[in-house]
């Protein structure tokens, strides 16, 4: 007898430290989301600026027509119209007066505009993801060239705007 009493108190013991043990898991999971550092690290955080932080300036005074690049296939000469602006950072460290430099590299800036354009064919517009991935490259180039000459790094350019977009 004395050896079932033993027997069966192991096994409440064994049940009772599994049972303590999914309690504590589940609560674990509960609280904790499930996240692993894998998918911590696919999270990330965006931060929008506020509107006072920001400023705008127009590129092109009015729409601006520029060719696009014809391929061997389509001998058609293509076009595109665009008028953008440029968002970017009242204060910037490294740089006293942004918007200075800002209008002082305006030409440069609306000649990497035009140059963008330029190597792009007409297929390339039409693709739906066309003006993000102008945006992206646009405001990369900005950049690049705005801060090769400054200290500090960072983006200055934070958007490039079309307000105007007309391919035909």
């Amino acid at each position: 007898m004395e050896g079932k009493s033993t027997s069966f108190i192991i096994l409440i013991c064994v049940v009772a430290f599994l049972s303590l043990s999914l309690a504590l898991l589940s609560g674990y999971v509960l609280f904790m989301g499930g996240s692993s550092k894998g998918q911590a690290a696919d999270n990330k955080t965006i931060t929008v600026p506020k509107d006072s932080d920001l400023a705008l300036e127009q590129i092109f005074s009015s729409n601006t027509a520029f060719n696009l690049k014809t391929t061997k296939d389509d001998k058609d000469i293509h076009v595109i119209l665009v008028n953008a602006q440029i968002q970017y950072f009242v204060k910037f460290d490294g740089i006293k007066n942004t918007t200075a430099k800002i209008q002082a590299n305006k030409g440069k800036l609306a000649e990497i505009v035009g140059t963008y354009f330029q190597n792009l064919t007409i297929d390339d517009v039409k693709n739906p993801e066309a003006k993000e991935k102008a945006r992206a490259d646009i405001k990369k180039m900005m950049n690049e060239y705005l801060m090769q000459n400054e200290k500090s790094d960072g983006e200055l350019v934070y958007n490039i705007i079309f307000d105007y977009w007309f391919y035909q």
